[in-house]
Parts: structure tokens; C-alpha cells; sequence
């Protein structure tokens, strides 16, 4: 059995379990495996190979929003469809399946046809990734031959055609939540999301190779843009791996949750750019920039005194900070060298 052959659908009403495997087996899908616990399903995908998941409005022990985010929590290194199927329809409820990982929302009641289109998608997704991962896997084999520039010759090309679309969707998706356009938000943060999975194992595999090399320079370049994608994905644990063997070589390097943050503020994603932020401090507490950038983050958030906090933060690291200084004025009407404790004033006009 392929693992495209094999459908996990989460329920706890065994009507809408019944009505989905039906559907599901007019589109050829006649293997189903029923899970009414989330924490179960959980447990259970994290040791199985399954591409496509089903969750039918609810479960028992999880909220859709919470099983969405813990099966991409158990299966981050892999492309997984995860298709919401509710008859919830208020804007948090969407947000937050979108925002928790989701790939397709079918909202009840629907036709087969509006089913049959979202697992048309999950299966070019699928061989879409296969292919490139089949090309990731070779060159892994000749990184353990010693062929260097083999391996380079088959990954280059994979980077460089899917960093820049998978930006592009992702950014796009962006624009889609702000319109409200729910499913075209969601098809180009899935696209992203699969773009992202294929070449961030492509970026370690060039580190990899270049190290084999003793091209550090280009090996850091790598790590560097491993780490940036797996900030995306949230995935602290490998962020903070790579960049503490980044760090053995080059004390000044990015750090990838302050270049995500960056990005994301630039795009007036500010609450999730302050989330970033927040995940930057943990790798560099010390680092005044990540501190001033989140203040930037909370000001455009329109929260000025959570701002302030952030500015005292970096000028207490750094009291030269030009940048932070002038917000500090901005901030609180005084000179940082005149009252360092001053509290929060609206700035003259606002």
C-alpha cells in the first residue's frame, strides 16, 4: 500500500465519518482508517506514513485548530495534506484552522465535487514533493560517496527554482488573508508550505556537500538559509541546532527568527512578526537590533508601551543605539540621558 493510498479521517460522530468515506470512495479512496481521538491520531501518524488527512468537525479530546497544529508539529520534515471539514463558518474559527496549518477547508454542507477538488491538489502536491525528494535523496548518496560536486550539481537547481516561488506564495497567501479569500489563502500557503519542505532538506544537503569541500563560507550560507526556512515552519528546535553550529563559525551571523520578523513586519504582519521577535530573543538575548526591531513590531501594533519595554531592553544592551534613541524621544517625549525611566507620552499630534 502506498502511502497516497491510505485516507485517516478524524471524527467523533460516526454519521459524518460514514458520509466522508463514502465520498471518498466514489473518488477511489477505498482505504479509510477512523480516528475519534485527536490525541490518538496523533500518536498514531507520528509512527505511520499517511499524506492525506481528513478532520471532520470535531474530535474528542482537541480542538480542530489544536489537532491541526499537532499533527505538523509530529510530522514537520513531510508534506502532509490536512483537509478541515466543519460547518463553522465565523472568521476566527477560519483564521485559526489556517493559521494552525490546514491545507483545504470544505465548509457543510458540500457536493462531492468540492471534496474531489481538494484531493485532486493533495495528490499533484504529493508528486510534486516525491519527485524532488527523490533528487534530495541522491545527492544525500553522493555527499556519503565523497562526490561533492555531483551532489551540488543535482541540488542547486532545486533551490534556486523553488526559493523564490515558495516566497512568492507565501506572501501571496498573506495578501489572500487580508481580503478575507480563505481558500486561495489557503492554496498558497499549502504550496508554500510543500515548496518549503522539498528545498529546506536541499539548503543541508549543500551545506553538507560544501563542507566536504571546506567551503565554510558557502556551508554557512546553507545553514543559514535552512535555518530562516525552519523559523517559518516554527520548528525552534532544529532553528536553534543550526544556528549554534552557524555561530562556531561566524559570531555575527543572522539570526533567522529576527530576518523572519524583519520580513513579516515589512509586510505588516505585525503580531506574528512580534511572535518572531519573541523566538529571536531566545537564541540572542543580547542582541539591542532584535530588541528595537520588536519595539518597531509593537509600535506598529499600536501598542507604544509594550514598544517602550522593547526600547529600554536595547538601550540598556547598547545605550549608543542611534535608532533606538530616537524612539525613545518619541516614546516618551525625553532624551534617554535625561530619564532613563520615563514612562510612556502620546507623542505630540496623536
Amino acid at each position: 500500500m502506498g502511502m497516497t493510498d491510505l485516507v485517516f479521517v478524524a471524527t467523533s460522530q460516526d454519521s459524518l465519518f460514514q458520509e466522508t468515506r463514502d465520498h471518498l470512495a466514489k473518488l477511489g479512496y477505498s482505504n479509510c482508517a477512523r480516528f475519534s481521538s485527536g490525541k490518538s491520531a496523533v500518536e498514531f501518524i507520528k509512527f505511520n506514513p499517511a499524506r492525506i488527512i481528513i478532520v471532520d468537525t470535531e474530535v474528542e479530546d482537541l480542538t480542530i485548530a489544536e489537532f491541526v497544529s499537532a499533527l505538523r508539529e509530529v510530522r514537520q520534515a513531510e508534506y502532509l495534506h490536512i483537509l478541515v471539514i466543519s460547518a463553522e463558518r465565523a472568521e476566527e474559527f477560519v483564521l485559526g484552522v489556517i493559521s494552525a496549518g490546514c491545507s483545504g477547508l470544505v465548509l457543510r454542507p458540500y457536493n462531492l465535487s468540492a471534496l474531489e477538488k481538494h484531493m485532486a491538489q493533495s495528490r499533484k502536491m504529493v508528486q510534486t514533493q516525491d519527485s524532488d525528494r527523490e533528487t534530495v535523496e541522491q545527492a544525500e548518496t553522493l555527499i556519503v560517496q565523497g562526490r561533492y560536486e555531483d551532489a551540488i550539481g543535482d541540488l542547486t537547481p532545486v533551490v534556486n527554482q523553488e526559493d523564490e516561488q515558495a516566497s512568492r506564495l507565501f506572501f501571496r497567501g498573506c495578501q489572500f488573508l487580508v481580503d478575507k479569500k480563505w481558500s486561495d489563502a489557503l492554496q498558497a500557503f499549502n504550496q508554500s508550505l510543500a515548496r518549503n519542505q522539498t528545498f529546506i532538506k536541499a539548503y543541508e544537503g549543500l551545506a553538507q556537500a560544501y563542507l566536504g569541500k571546506n567551503d565554510t563560507d558557502r556551508y554557512r550560507h546553507y545553514l543559514q538559509k535552512a535555518a530562516e526556512e525552519y523559523a517559518k515552519l516554527n520548528n525552534f528546535a532544529k532553528v536553534k541546532k543550526i544556528f549554534v553550529e552557524i555561530v562556531k563559525y561566524d559570531i555575527n551571523a543572522p539570526n533567522p527568527y529576527n530576518t523572519l520578523g524583519i520580513r513579516l513586519r515589512q509586510e505588516k504582519q505585525y503580531k506574528e512578526a512580534i511572535q518572531a521577535y519573541f523566538q529571536a530573543v531566545q537564541l540572542s538575548p543580547k542582541d539591542e537590533n532584535i530588541h528595537y526591531n520588536m519595539a518597531k513590531a509593537y509600535f506598529c501594533d499600536a501598542q507604544p508601551a509594550n514598544a517602550l519595554e522593547c526600547i529600554k531592553l536595547a538601550l540598556g544592551l547598547s545605550p549608543e543605539h542611534l535608532e533606538a534613541l530616537k524612539m525613545y524621544r518619541l516614546l516618551t517625549g525625553v532624551s534617554w540621558e535625561d530619564n532613563s525611566n520615563a514612562p510612556f507620552q502620546p507623542p505630540k499630534g496623536v
